[in-house]
């Protein structure tokens, strides 16, 4: 019976302990000094109706104070932090709950760097293992510099995170629509054996690698060309619209 007592009492104290974490996220809030960094250099931020604002605001304050930030040869400014956050929440604001909490922590280079065992360059990486987001500062910038290319290892990196939390997260798993997933997985299962066929395709060369590449390659593409993408692979996207509860070009054709 004390053993029964024992279990129930450790069972309410990490609910209650979930319970506080998820409420205390929700109640973080951004400094005036936070939300004018975004309004001056986050686009999605400035071009999102008033609702998706207030979304956006909730995941980067969630970012900015409740991540762990790590500079490598550079001081994480609080611009910085808003910054990186704000490109997550470009990515999540459709799904406002998700704050990708196997990644709690964030390592900023000042620019590209050496990865010490494959001795290859990278602009930024996701690591599952350790839940550790790697980022390039000046890459990052590069990418939301030249908004048009499609290419934006900020987008990238985060939408890598997102697939696996996806898949392999704890306590948030499951959040993209199976229905819609499986969808998604046939077409570009197709896509990719194109791209590796070397026949033309709408994404870079990259996408082809594997369906985790692809998914990354897509997002960049969804939100830096998203009319583009719209009128060369309409089913694609459709599916993307739907899986991430957002529709960029009808967000590029209203501004």
């Amino acid at each position: 019976m004390g053993l029964l007592i024992l279990l129930g009492v450790l069972g309410l104290l990490v609910f209650w302990a979930a319970a506080y974490s998820g409420l205390l996220w929700r109640t973080r809030k951004l400094s005036s000094a936070h939300k004018a960094v975004l309004a001056k250099y986050a686009i999605s931020y400035q071009r999102a109706h008033a609702a998706d604002r207030q979304r956006m605001e909730r995941i980067v304050a969630t970012f900015v104070h409740d991540k762990e930030w790590v500079g490598a040869g550079i001081e994480v400014a609080e611009e910085m932090k808003v910054m990186i956050s704000a490109c997550a929440a470009q990515l999540l604001k459709g799904h406002p709950d998700l704050v990708l909490a196997h990644f709690e922590r964030f390592i900023v280079h000042p620019d590209s760097y050496r990865d010490h065992l494959s001795g290859r360059m990278h602009q930024g990486e996701v690591r599952p293992r350790t839940g550790t987001i790697v980022i390039s500062w000046d890459d990052f910038v590069h990418g939301y510099a030249h908004s048009a290319d499609a290419h934006n290892v900020g987008l990238h990196e985060f939408a890598h995170a997102l697939w696996f939390e996806n898949n392999n997260g704890i306590g948030e798993e499951g959040f993209l629509s199976q229905h819609f997933l499986q969808q998604w997985n046939a077409l570009a299962t197709a896509e990719i054996a194109r791209i590796k066929a070397g026949a033309p395709s709408f994404f870079r060369d990259y996408a082809g690698v594997n369906d985790a590449e692809f998914f990354a390659v897509a997002v960049e593409y969804f939100f830096e060309r998203p009319l583009e993408f719209r009128e060369a692979m309409a089913d694609l996207y459709a599916l993307l619209c739907s899986l991430l509860k957002q529709d960029p070009a009808a967000v590029w054709v209203m501004n």
